[in-house]
């Protein structure tokens, strides 16, 4: 088997500085109509932004969700990472791009 003559461009993402900084960003969010603070990296907030975008919510309306589905001994900024962890990895491993929120959250979407 031959090697191929040249080696294959493959794009690269390459992350705002922001993104990959590390610093944390508090925003005051309405989860379950009780105002909090929230501290998250930038790149967690943008993607909270479009995922609330793509299921066609709010980022409060999102973030009440994910709250709902918060284990006691959990912080819910623990509860928001765990979630983009899960909804990212389901949006990859279904090839979908559009609503998954009641497959990740299941009964607490709805």
């Amino acid at each position: 088997m031959n090697a191929p003559s040249k080696p294959q461009k493959v794009p690269i993402y390459e992350p705002d500085a922001l993104e990959v900084d590390g610093q944390l960003i508090s925003h005051n969010v309405w989860v379950n109509g009780h105002r909090t603070s929230v501290r998250l990296e930038a790149v967690m907030w943008k993607s909270l932004h479009e995922i609330a975008e793509i299921e066609g919510t709010t980022i409060h309306q999102l973030i009440s969700m994910i709250a709902a589905r918060r284990h006691e001994t959990s912080t819910l900024t623990a509860t928001i990472r765990a979630f983009l962890v899960a909804y990212f990895r389901a949006l990859h491993v279904s090839g979908k791009k559009g609503p998954l929120l009641s497959q990740v959250l299941g009964d607490a979407s709805a």
